[in-house]
């Protein structure tokens, strides 16, 4: 049976720490599930040599490219192609712009949408070698000769998570992860999906629904993680963890139930949570929450169609900050239309909100986004195939500020705010919102002082408690 390489490719820039894969490691599970053989690979992890060494040794080699590295992954399809292999792409860019691969001539299948099901079945149609087994694979689309043979729809999106396979880590380089991460960094997922309408998202993979896993699932494998990995921390990487706080509360209710001790990271946005799941999020070991915000201006949260006032996101931080929980913020610069007083009411804002860390991209408008289709006349489609731009430029033509200017403005608006967020000011205010939290909670605030004059020995990492 031939056996098949699942790819992660490398992006242009590391920005984040290196962490594990989820996508390609849910399809390795599904893969084992279906005794199928598999490799996984990060191209992150190793050089080109032990890439391509990767390739030589599988029969199906598969990529899961983001935008910004398509052209990476024709690049090792065309190096595949040259060994005799047999090629195929799937993920988010090729589930709204298959043309870019199956017209380079080097890559012989796409599979659009989510593939967990699919791209097992479709290894199996090979392996049986009928033409009729491979028209029935959802989402797979098929040039020959210049021509499209076979252009299915993609697969109706994934209702039951439960059913599915935890992510196969033990087939990615953990090991690397951690040597390469201090902070033991772990993925996972809870959810699939998100419901609103930003007109930067690219959603034809996961979808506009929200699907959950059951708390009871998603605890089981928290469990397995703590057993298994030992993880400093593990970040869930839902697009909105807390849409439904009910089930947040019953989540952290199960945590806290069964012992399990470990700190995680959430992503949300700033209108999904309330002060009390935010205190029961912290109690069962959230010390981290990722938002969305992308601008302090009305008119640009509006442009993007965020949903959001600068009021929710200012009140929201403090919310958070009161909790005793970390915030890092996203922000877009260069949106259409966008102003130097846009710019200006987003610093203010952010002073306002004082997040504790910010991450700034430039306005990006991906293929198969609203953004896309309301302002192609203003992208550089040239520059956008060549280059397949990154969060840190765009092929967008702003209306007021040129690449270098977003640019310059980006790294700028992040000094000016590192600078006054470690002034002395701002350290006082910390301080004295930190008292604040331990006068609400005495049993944190207790802990915290032993600690500091040597008395409470500090918490111990990871424990996993049964009750039965």
């Amino acid at each position: 049976m031939r056996k098949t390489l699942i790819t992660y490719i490398k992006p242009h820039v590391q920005e984040d720490p290196l962490s594990m894969i989820l996508g390609i490691s849910y399809l390795g599970g599904m893969f084992e599930r279906r005794g199928l053989p598999v490799e996984l690979w990060d191209e992150r992890v190793g050089s080109d040599a032990s890439m391509r060494e990767a390739i030589d040794r599988n029969d199906i080699i598969g990529f899961s490219p983001l935008t910004p590295n398509i052209r990476r992954a024709i690049a090792w399809a065309k190096y595949a192609k040259s060994k005799g292999k047999i090629t195929v792409v799937g993920g988010p860019h090729a589930s709204v712009d298959q043309g870019v691969f199956l017209d380079s001539g080097h890559v012989d299948y796409v599979i659009k949408g989510e593939g967990d099901y699919s791209f097992p079945q479709f290894v199996e149609a090979l392996e049986g070698g009928r033409d009729q087994d491979l028209e029935e694979v959802p989402g797979l689309a098929v040039v020959r000769d210049g021509e499209i043979v076979i252009d299915n729809p993609a697969p109706p999106l994934i209702k039951k998570l439960d059913d599915l396979p935890i992510p196969a880590r033990h087939l990615l380089p953990m090991k690397s992860y951690f040597q390469n991460n201090p902070e033991r960094l772990v993925y996972m997922l809870s959810t699939r999906g998100c419901p609103f309408k930003c007109i930067f998202c690219q959603k034809e993979l996961t979808g506009r629904g929200f699907r959950v896993r059951s708390t009871q699932a998603i605890v089981a494998e928290l469990k397995h993680i703590v057993e298994t990995y030992d993880p400093g921390v593990v970040a869930f990487v839902d697009e909105i963890l807390t849409l439904r706080k009910k089930r947040i509360h019953e989540l952290c209710s199960e945590i806290i139930r069964q012992g399990i001790k470990f700190e995680w990271i959430a992503n949300t946005r700033a209108d999904c949570v309330d002060y009390p799941l935010l205190k029961h999020m912290h109690r069962a070991g959230c010390r981290r929450i990722y938002y969305g915000w992308e601008s302090g201006s009305q008119r640009m949260l509006d442009t993007l169609k965020k949903d959001l006032t600068p009021e929710i996101i200012v009140e929201t931080a403090r919310m958070t900050r009161r909790a005793g929980i970390w915030a890092k913020v996203y922000i877009i610069v260069g949106s259409p239309g966008e102003t130097p007083q846009d710019i200006q009411e987003t610093e203010k804002v952010l002073k306002l909100a004082a997040p504790d860390l910010i991450r700034i991209s430039v306005f990006n408008p991906l293929i198969g986004t609203e953004s896309w289709d309301n302002y192609q006349a203003s992208i550089d489609v040239e520059d956008l195939q060549e280059n397949y731009v990154s969060s840190n430029r765009s092929a967008y033509k702003h209306e007021h500020f040129s690449q270098i200017e977003l640019e310059e403005l980006r790294k700028a608006m992040v000094r000016r705010y590192e600078r006054w967020y470690y002034a002395m000011p701002q350290r006082v205010r910390r301080q004295y919102e930190r008292i604040l939290y331990y006068a609400e909670n005495p049993v944190f605030g207790r802990k915290r002082l032993g600690r500091a004059l040597g008395i409470v020995p500090g918490p111990k990492k990871l424990i996993v408690t049964n009750h039965h």
